[in-house]
C-alpha cells in the first residue's frame, strides 16, 4: 500500500478502470462478485489508516464521528487535568502525563512501523498498572494508566475510522477504484492471503 496515501475526491481521481474487472489480474470481473466473496469473508478489503482517517474525517456523520470527537475530547481533557492535578498536589511527576499521551499517541496509530509492539505494550500496561497500584506506586501507575488509555482511545478510533472507510468501500465501485488506484486501499484473499494492489511504483 502507499505509504501516506490519501483519499482523493473521485474527481480528483480518475483511475483508467471503469469497472473492477478492468483492473489487471483482479480476482473478480464485476463488483457483485466481491461484494459477495468479502459477505463471506473469502475476500477483505485492506485499508490505509491514515486515508481512512481522512476519509472518516470529510464524510463520517452521526454517531461514528461523535464517538471519535469524544474519544479526542477525552485524550485533551485528561492531559488538563493532569497538570491541575500536578499543581494542587504538588506532585510534579504528574505532568510528565502529557509528554507521555503525546508519545503513546503518535505510536499507537495503526500506521505506525511498530504498531506490533506498541499492541504489546497497550496489553501489558493494564498489567503494570494493577501491580504499580498494589505495591504503592500511585504516579508510577497513574502515568501507565494514561499510557494506556491514550493507546486505547488511539485504537478504538482507528477501528471506527477504518470499519467506516472500509463499509463505504464495499459499496460503491467508483469509490472503490478511486481509493485502489490511489494505493489507499488493497484486496487480500484470505484463503491464499495473496494481496491485490496497486504498487507505489505503478503509481
Amino acid at each position: 500500500m502507499k505509504p501516506h496515501a490519501t483519499v482523493i475526491d473521485r474527481a480528483e481521481s480518475q483511475p483508467e478502470w471503469k469497472a473492477v474487472g478492468d483492473i489487471p489480474g483482479f480476482p473478480f470481473e464485476t463488483f457483485d462478485q466481491m461484494q459477495a466473496a468479502a459477505a463471506i469473508k473469502s475476500f477483505n478489503i485492506g485499508v490505509d489508516p491514515l486515508a481512512a482517517a481522512e476519509w472518516a474525517s470529510r464524510f463520517n456523520g452521526g454517531t461514528r464521528k461523535a464517538v471519535v470527537t469524544a474519544l479526542s475530547l477525552l485524550l485533551v481533557t485528561a492531559a488538563v487535568a493532569s497538570v491541575v492535578a500536578a499543581m494542587v498536589t504538588n506532585n510534579y511527576w504528574l505532568i510528565a502525563a502529557a509528554p507521555i499521551q503525546a508519545a503513546v499517541f503518535y505510536v499507537s496509530h495503526p500506521a505506525s512501523p511498530i504498531r506490533k509492539w506498541v499492541t504489546v505494550g497497550g496489553a501489558l500496561s493494564v498489567a503494570a498498572f494493577v501491580d504499580l497500584l498494589f505495591n504503592g506506586w500511585v504516579t508510577a501507575a497513574t502515568l501507565v494508566a494514561y499510557a494506556g488509555l491514550t493507546f486505547a482511545a488511539v485504537r478504538a478510533a482507528a477501528f471506527i475510522t477504518n470499519s467506516s472507510f472500509r463499509k463505504a468501500l464495499l459499496k460503491d465501485e467508483e469509490l472503490f477504484l478511486a481509493a485502489f488506484a490511489s494505493g489507499a486501499c488493497t484486496l487480500r484473499n484470505n484463503r491464499t492471503s495473496r494481496v491485490y494492489g496497486v504498487a507505489p511504483d505503478s503509481l
